[in-house]
């Protein structure tokens, strides 16, 4: 029997309904710049928009649910919150480098329109950090042997990972533009114990 020893939790949740047409006009009118691969927007806190309202709290309980089910933390405690939100334009041609984002304790990314086979592809960060990458065929790749993993980027799912795994969009092939909505994440409240000298309050 094997079992996966410290695994790399990604959180997959459905939006249960349609994006709206308020939600879709802001979030494809947001101002955008160069990035390096495709387009970023220029603002930075997409979530706090009367127009996300909605999307903000299912965002916010997807969060709670994955928070619940990995570091099982003392909600009374600490809390995670949004920091940083955007989005993101990735036109036919065009790719999304790898990347992690950093001083950020859980990442996401919610599709909100694109192509039937968009995916996002999941770097193995602990091999390419210790170097534990060996090239014999593999018959079938699974979670155990692969380098890199790819989920489907369908319209209408959220996408929760923690912030340090490296991840990157492949040259889209499809004839529409892919959009993506992503935020970053910390902590608030207490974390550790007094009498272990871990004690942090943020």
């Amino acid at each position: 029997m094997i079992e996966g020893l410290f695994p790399c939790p990604i959180g997959v949740y459905e939006l249960d309904r349609a994006i709206t047409d308020s939600e879709m006009n802001y979030l494809k009118g947001i101002q955008l710049e160069e990035n390096q691969g495709n387009m970023v927007s220029v603002e930075g806190d997409v979530l706090h928009n009367d127009a996300m309202i909605e999307l903000t709290k299912f965002i916010g309980n997807s969060i709670e649910e994955y928070c619940t089910e990995t570091f099982n933390f003392d909600t009374n405690k600490t809390q995670i919150y949004v920091t940083q939100s955007w989005t993101n334009r990735t036109q036919p041609g065009e790719y999304h480098h790898p990347h992690s984002h950093d001083n950020s304790i859980l990442s996401g990314v919610f599709y909100f329109e694109g192509n039937e086979n968009d995916i996002i592809e999941f770097w193995n960060s602990n091999s390419w950090l210790t170097g534990d990458r060996w090239a014999f065929q593999r018959l079938k790749n699974n979670h155990f042997n692969s380098d890199a993993w790819q989920y489907p980027a369908e319209v209408g799912t959220l996408l929760l990972f923690p912030s340090h795994l490296v991840h990157s969009v492949p040259e889209v092939e499809g004839e529409k533009d892919r959009y993506s909505l992503s935020f970053n994440t910390f902590f608030k409240g207490e974390l550790g114990l007094s009498e272990e000298r871990t004690r942090l309050i943020l």
